[in-house]
């Protein structure tokens, strides 16, 4: 990792770490997060392309949709697969975990507390 100033850290270099940690956790054995792992680890890929090419609006507008996309479909029980529904928890942790970077409000559900301009 590098020692550099903090002015200079991004949100893009915040997810290349949770990148990295979540492919060498040391804490927990790994084939218990196996699915999830690999959820988490396409969102933040899928992210950090998007981060390329997406203004904050544009970024925050597709994430949240999925976001309410993924929450119809954990409503609805269209995971029926257990390892699918894993897999698209972490999906969805990863992403939750990167908006909150951006605004700690994306930690909460937002169907529960609304934001104003968003829908």
């Amino acid at each position: 990792m590098k020692n550099r100033n903090l002015t200079h850290f991004t949100l893009m270099d915040i997810v290349e770490r949770k990148i990295q940690f979540t492919k060498t956790n040391p804490i927990s054995n790994q084939n218990d997060f196996e699915n999830s792992d690999k959820g988490e680890l396409a969102a933040y890929r899928e992210m950090m392309h998007d981060m390329k090419e997406m203004k904050e609006d544009e970024f925050l507008e597709k994430y949240l949709r999925l976001l309410k996309t993924l929450a119809q479909k954990f409503d609805n029980n269209e995971f029926q697969d257990m390892h699918e529904q894993e897999t698209m928890t972490g999906y969805n942790n990863g992403i939750v975990a990167v908006l909150k970077c951006i605004d700690p409000i994306y930690e909460f559900d937002l169907e529960e507390h609304p934001l104003p301009d968003i829908e």
